[in-house]
């Protein structure tokens, strides 16, 4: 176990077991125990509670956070095969969220009719995080089975769906 300057507990790739890799969605989860792809060194399993946000889709007809607005890209691509995933990449089996606003603001497609903006909580339960340390971009590797939609509310939205 490796703990950073933080006190954050920090486990190195192959301190992680197969009853680890279980405790995730299948997609990761058989990509991990084939060798497909590995989490970073800089994985947190242990952090405190972050603030964060994260695009949602947002519609006339779609005004509710879902679990299905948590899916990776590779989860995504799993319904349409169109969506843009390298499953290689263990960056695509992850949930990104921002801590800066103005930042996912940027790096994202905002303003989009169809999308919104939540601000929510993730917590360690949810899985864990790996932090790029020049951005505010974390990727989320949640858990089977979590569903952190009820920790998350709309704060902006755009279009015919409202104005921002």
């Amino acid at each position: 176990m490796i703990v950073n300057a933080k006190g954050e507990v920090i486990l190195n790739t192959n301190q992680l077991t197969l009853e680890y890799y279980n405790k995730f969605p299948i997609v990761l989860r058989d990509a991990l125990k084939c060798g497909k792809v590995q989490f970073p060194n800089s994985l947190q399993c242990r952090y405190e509670e972050l603030s964060v946000f994260r695009g949602v889709k947002y519609t006339k007809n779609k005004t509710e956070i879902e679990k299905s607005d948590f899916f990776s890209q590779i989860e995504r691509k799993k319904i349409n095969p169109m969506v843009m995933a390298d499953d290689s990449n263990i960056a695509d089996y992850s949930c990104s969220v921002y801590i800066n606003l103005e930042e996912l603001h940027q790096r994202t497609k905002f303003p989009n009719k169809s999308m919104a903006i939540a601000k929510g909580t993730i917590k360690n339960v949810f899985g864990p995080i790996n932090m790029n340390k020049k951005t505010s971009h974390i990727d989320l590797f949640l858990f089977n089975n979590v569903n952190p939609s009820n920790e998350f509310e709309v704060i902006e939205i755009w279009g015919k769906n409202g104005s921002n």
